[in-house]
């Protein structure tokens, strides 16, 4: 009996001991602070660890069944809150965690999710958000957590076009330099989905190992899996993951990674980019031809095997639908096109696109259900000498797409410019001067640009971001962030930053500024007006200041009559650009300057319609005219400058006018003075 007394007394101290142990335990994390570890509740932390795993094996959690249950996550005094598939790294191991409640289902077998979070494999100070509802985490220095995990939301983003939007590459740069150079995501933020336009892309652009078919209606689905995080497919093409950091992430180059990268970063979200886009493709094979397996109907197909995933996802729990819509980058195949054709193509895919992927009721499509909200397109160049200002001339795709993208018109009201930068780039002075502007120095174009290559530099010229037809890995970079900053900004998702406004009018050629000089006018003559920055482009508007000018689409149409000029005033809110159109017969053709000992002759031709003449003077060189005279045309033609100094290089100008006062093109001539 006495031993039976010593044990129960033994056993009695040894428990107020235990008790009294894990007293002090918890008194010591009630007495550590936040500065302990990094707590974010909209951008968890993130590994820069390459065994960061996109979708992790759920582990065992370590359990202690000596110690006591865990606080409720209301008495919790650490919060963290999440949401679906982030990450969060914590500053110490951890011991165990505790499911309080689940709120969501598994995709697959319908059931309620297993667990809140679950502990990474590789790294023991890691969750990953496995389910949505609440959970207690603690770590093994005592510290407790309450774990909050929301549903995310999430965009899906469509890309279409030809070779540049599927992301080819340039003939004389390596697969390694697209693959090193590529943006990585972290994961859980950024998945994807890729159907090869060939079988040989399945390599050459998204880097897989595997083959791959090339995408076809009928194959549409197998490119998606069931569950918008499940990675394990035997295929690569099924992987979600190859925009990121993850292990096993193939870096696939285009504007994919950088175009989610800055979405995500833009609206603190997820995104899912499905891209579609065939290399070589004509916009007449982008057409909603019935019964055809053409580029139109797979890509539809592949969006909206997309679309029956997500709203899986979502009636699961997981995910909230945020923006739908669509990027566009094409017209290099077609640069022989009239604009007036092309815009004809574009508008009936465009049509088609937002009547096929508009959602529906149906049971597949219930939570998906929401309107393509934006058509973006990413100008096209013209197909003609890649690496000269050739390149930037108004063909038809790219007049059309301008007038799209400009028009206030309610049939073009949700098409976009999403990007011109590529415009910017006409010289290797142009690229030097974008990237210095932009990033400063190494170090930080370094720091912006998350890739695998250890050693970016800023680019300093054209060969380095668009060598061929092929932009460079550096150039769909910039192309896919500038796209989605500015649909991001127009269509009001975030706040847009305060800039002025540029406006630029250019011709047939594509690139001068023709507002500042004279043009005479010519049957239909080509006007496109740019509007910097690229966001501001729909709030333009075009007047006419005489009824004897239109402005029709991209051709300015000049009425001659009697009438010598006429102008067209381009506005963007409070910026103006003008535009002077001239009629043929406004001209006073100088017909003669002769340099005499009495100072210079100046001859001209006028027409009838010509009311009077005036001349002017100004030394070569200098830029300001001096009124020198004014005469009737129908008592003189000619004008002797007595006043002109001897042994000067002068610029002569005469400038007709109509009976109403307005004036014709200045013409000029040139002459040395005798001594």
């Amino acid at each position: 009996m006495k031993l039976k007394k010593q044990i129960i007394l033994i056993a009695a101290i040894c428990m107020l001991f235990g008790v009294a142990g894990y007293s002090l335990n918890n008194q010591k994390a009630s007495a550590d602070t936040d500065n302990d570890i990094e707590v974010q509740t909209e951008k968890p932390s993130e590994t820069e660890n390459p065994e960061n795993t996109a979708s992790p094996e759920p582990t065992a959690e370590p359990e202690n069944t000596t110690l006591p249950p865990l606080v409720s996550y209301a008495k919790t005094k650490k919060k963290i809150t999440l949401k679906y598939d982030d990450r969060h790294t914590f500053n110490k191991e951890i011991r165990r965690i505790a499911t309080e409640n689940v709120v969501s289902t598994n995709v697959t077998t319908g059931k309620k999710d297993r667990k809140i979070v679950s502990v990474a494999n590789s790294n023991h100070k890691k969750i990953f958000a496995v389910g949505c509802g609440k959970a207690v985490v603690e770590l093994k220095d005592g510290t407790t957590y309450g774990v909050l995990v929301r549903p995310a939301k999430i965009s899906l983003l469509l890309l279409i076009g030809q070779s540049n939007m599927e992301g080819s590459h340039s003939d004389d740069k390596t697969n390694a330099e697209y693959t090193n150079n590529a943006i990585l995501n972290s994961a859980g933020k950024v998945y994807n989905t890729y159907g090869p336009s060939c079988r040989s892309h399945y390599k050459r652009v998204a880097n897989w190992s595997k083959t791959s078919p090339a995408l076809s209606v009928a194959n549409a689905s197998k490119f998606v899996p069931k569950s918008l995080t499940d990675n394990s497919s035997d295929y690569e093409w099924c992987r979600t993951n190859n925009l990121t950091s993850a292990s096993g992430a193939k870096a696939k180059s285009g504007i994919d990674s950088a175009l989610a990268n800055q979405w995500t970063n833009k609206l603190k979200e997820k995104v899912w980019v499905v891209n579609a886009a065939h290399g070589g493709s004509s916009i007449t094979t982008w057409q909603p031809k019935a019964g055809k397996d053409n580029n139109f109907w797979q890509a539809v197909a592949l969006y909206k095997a997309c679309e029956r995933t997500l709203n899986n996802e979502i009636k699961a729990g997981h995910y909230k639908l945020s923006q739908k819509g669509y990027f566009w980058l094409q017209g290099e195949q077609d640069f022989k096109m009239k604009a007036g054709k092309y815009l004809t193509y574009y508008m009936k895919m465009h049509r088609a696109l937002k009547k096929q992927l508009k959602g529906n009721s149906a049971k597949d499509y219930k939570y998906v259900n929401k309107k393509l909200e934006f058509g973006g397109i990413l100008m096209v160049r013209s197909h003609r000498k890649p690496t000269s200002l050739a390149d930037l001339e108004l063909t038809g795709p790219r007049k059309a797409q301008y007038y799209m993208c400009n028009s206030g018109k309610a049939a073009y009201k949700d098409i976009f410019l999403a990007s011109q930068l590529s415009e910017v780039w006409l010289t290797d002075n142009t690229v030097k001067s974008y990237f210095k502007n932009k990033y400063k120095t190494n170090a930080k174009y370094t720091s912006y640009n998350k890739t695998r290559s250890k050693s970016l530099k800023l680019p300093t010229s054209l060969n380095q971001i668009h060598s061929t037809i092929h932009y460079t890995q550096l150039a769909y970079n910039e192309l896919g962030r500038d796209a989605a900053n500015n649909i991001c900004y127009v269509l009001g998702y975030v706040k847009k930053p305060s800039t002025k406004v540029k406006i630029k009018l250019v011709s047939q050629d594509g690139y001068t500024d023709i507002s500042k000089i004279n043009r005479t006018a010519v049957k239909n003559m080509n006007v496109v007006a740019k509007i910097f920055p690229t966001w501001k482009t729909k709030k333009l508007k075009v007047n006419a200041k005489s009824g004897a000018i239109s402005y029709d689409k991209w051709l300015v149409k000049f009425k001659e009559n009697q009438v010598f000029n006429a102008k067209l005033q381009f506005t963007v809110g409070s910026r103006k650009k003008k535009l002077t159109v001239y009629s043929k017969n406004s001209m006073a053709a100088i017909t003669g300057l002769q340099a005499t000992m009495d100072g210079v002759k100046i001859s001209w031709m006028a027409n009838s319609y010509t009311s009077y003449c005036n001349v002017y003077r100004r030394v070569k060189g200098t830029k300001t005219w001096t009124y020198i005279a004014m005469l009737n045309t129908n008592t003189a033609q000619s004008y002797n400058d007595i006043f002109a100094n001897s042994g000067t290089t002068y610029e002569y100008a005469v400038t007709a006018y109509d009976s109403k006062g307005n004036c014709g093109e200045k013409v000029v001539g040139e002459v040395t003075t005798l001594f």
